[in-house]
C-alpha cells in the first residue's frame, strides 16, 4: 500500500530533506510545492496521507494556507506539519488555533521528524505504514469516501475560502476579497475547480 506526503515549502533544500526522511518512514510517495497555492491544488488532487508545510513563504503565508486545507471538505481531515523557526510565536500561535498537527522546528533532526510522526499516527500505526500495509484511521476512510462521492459533495463556497484570508498578512491577495459574488454562478461558487481557479487568479 503506498502512502504519500505533500511537501509544501520554497526552499527546494528543505524539499529534499523531508522527502528523504518521509520516504524512510514508508512515506513512498512525495508530492513537492514550491508555495501555498500550488500545495492547495495539490492536496485537492492528491489527498495525501500527510501535508507538511513551511509557515514562512512568499504569496501566501502557511498558516493561512492551513486555514483554508481546514475549510475544504477532502482535506480538512489531512493532519498538517508546521515547518517553523522558533523565534516565530506569532505564526505559531495562529497555526494552532488553525488545527496543525504540530511543529518541526528549524534547525531538526531525523529523530525529531520521528517524534512528530508518532504523536500523529501513534507506534503500531507508524510501522504498518513503514512496512506498506493498511492502517484503520481517519485519513483511510476519508480517502475511501471521498474517491466515491459526487462532485457536488466536494463543493465549497467561494466566501469561505475568502474568509481563511487575511488581508493584512497576505496583501498580495486583495484579488480575492475584491471578486464579486456575480463572477461566478451559483454551482461554479461551490466547486473545487472554481477554488482553484481563484487561487490561481489570487496570484496573479
Amino acid at each position: 500500500m503506498d502512502y504519500s506526503v505533500l511537501i509544501i515549502d520554497d526552499d527546494i533544500w528543505m524539499q529534499r530533506i523531508l522527502s528523504k526522511t518521509l520516504q524512510s518512514y514508508g512515506f513512498n510517495i512525495s508530492y513537492l510545492a514550491a508555495n501555498a497555492f500550488e500545495g492547495i491544488d495539490m492536496a485537492i488532487e492528491y489527498k495525501p496521507t500527510l501535508i507538511i508545510m513551511d509557515i514562512l513563504m512568499p504569496e501566501l503565508s502557511g498558516q493561512v494556507a492551513l486555514k483554508i486545507l481546514k475549510t475544504i471538505k477532502i482535506t480538512k481531515n489531512i493532519p498538517v506539519l508546521m515547518v517553523s523557526a522558533l523565534s516565530d510565536t506569532e505564526n505559531l500561535g495562529l497555526a494552532v488555533k488553525s488545527g496543525t498537527a504540530g511543529f518541526i522546528s528549524k534547525p531538526f533532526t531525523r529523530s525529531t521528524v520521528y517524534e512528530k510522526l508518532l504523536s500523529i499516527f501513534g507506534k503500531e500505526k507508524l510501522d504498518l505504514i513503514a512496512r506498506g500495509e493498511p492502517i484503520d484511521n481517519e485519513i483511510d476512510l476519508l480517502v475511501n469516501e471521498m474517491s466515491n462521492e459526487k462532485e457536488d459533495s466536494l463543493f465549497l463556497s467561494k466566501s469561505n475560502v475568502k474568509s481563511s484570508i487575511k488581508k493584512e498578512s497576505d496583501p498580495g491577495l486583495r484579488s480575492i476579497h475584491s471578486y464579486k459574488e456575480n463572477d461566478t454562478n451559483d454551482n461554479e461558487d461551490k466547486n473545487l475547480e472554481s477554488i482553484k481557479r481563484l487561487l490561481q487568479k489570487a496570484r496573479r
